[in-house]
């Protein structure tokens, strides 16, 4: 029987479905160099984001033909390693889709209305806490959003149709799209972190975006304005925005990923006092869980049943002419 290996167990919907094709097994712990040993009999592996399918871990399994991811982000796959071994990457990219706008909107108004200070507040018995002035409005408000995908362009609906902010944003591959929303596009990222309130990050950890949200940028944003974080961590150069956000030259921050996942209890951005944080959990609603396993479930089950999994990342490479 085909053997499937989990890196973490799943959702009990896509678990019955794998169940009933193959033999599922896990590896010891979550432990990287357990994924490693387990991975050599696995022909398909559904990974899940706490380990990696590196190269160490492909080079490791001779039969293995499929990763599926249970999400969207396949940055914790060697896609090079996994194309030169003709092994299909598949993953998620929608199931998640509101999950995450949905975190990235109550983070915006959790920052805006400074509900974790006034929780900490009332909780210590500071009723006059009420009278500080500090929570803000956010209709009327600018929200930069840094990429204008599926999950960005949710944002920026939810954002400026159920909140009346005004949205600008910076894609250079999607302005085009939407030219009857009433957004406005901007050439630079300088100009959207110089013009925004609320400046949110919707775009995958590569290359070219590793560390592209660095101190020049946040050094642009207004004292008044907040950074929020709901794609990957590495995106955002951490010590700069924990510069920024101690020395209070901007208002808040809300992160829910990190660069080192997880971040140790230490972690400069967790001490302070001016950031909501959350640990990468913006997908991981009980409805996009069930989502986002059983896509990646059926992903496996499509393969080896013959047909193309719906979402291929790097069919260019396998499938090329």
């Amino acid at each position: 029987m085909t053997k499937i290996l989990l890196s973490q167990d799943i959702n009990p919907k896509a678990r019955k479905l794998l169940d009933e094709k193959f033999e599922v097994f896990l590896p010891k712990n979550t432990a990287q160099e357990s994924l490693v040993e387990a991975a050599k009999e696995a022909e398909g592996i559904v990974l899940r984001t706490v380990t990696s399918a590196t190269k160490e871990v492909i080079d490791n399994a001779p039969k293995l033909k499929i990763i599926s991811r249970t999400g969207a982000g396949v940055d914790n796959v060697d896609i090079e390693a996994a194309s030169a071994r003709k092994i299909l990457v598949c993953n998620v990219p929608t199931a998640s889709n509101i999950s995450v706008a949905e975190h990235t909107c109550a983070m915006i108004l959790s920052l805006a209305k400074d509900l974790r200070r006034m929780d900490k507040s009332l909780r210590r018995g500071n009723w006059k806490e009420r009278n500080n002035s500090r929570p803000i409005d956010v209709c009327g408000k600018v929200l930069g959003i840094v990429g204008m995908g599926k999950i960005g362009s949710l944002v920026a609906k939810k954002a400026h149709l159920g909140l009346d902010m005004k949205i600008i944003a910076f894609d250079p591959f999607s302005a085009g799209n939407f030219k009857d929303e009433g957004y406005v596009f901007v050439s630079t990222l300088a100009e959207l972190f110089q013009t925004a309130d609320f400046i949110t990050i919707h775009c995958p950890n590569m290359p070219e975006t590793n560390g592209m949200i660095n101190k020049e940028l946040i050094d642009l944003m207004k004292p008044s304005a907040y950074l929020v974080n709901c794609a990957r961590g590495g995106v955002v150069v951490e010590e700069a925005l924990y510069d920024a956000l101690k020395d209070n030259k901007i208002a808040g921050a809300g992160i829910d990923v990190f660069s080192k996942e997880p971040p140790s209890a230490n972690t400069g951005l967790l001490i302070l006092d001016n950031i909501i944080a959350t640990p990468h959990s913006a997908a991981l609603t009980k409805e996009a869980s069930e989502r986002v396993a059983i896509g990646a479930a059926q992903a496996v089950i499509d393969y080896f049943s013959g047909k193309t999994p719906e979402f291929v990342y790097n069919k260019d490479r396998i499938f090329k002419s």
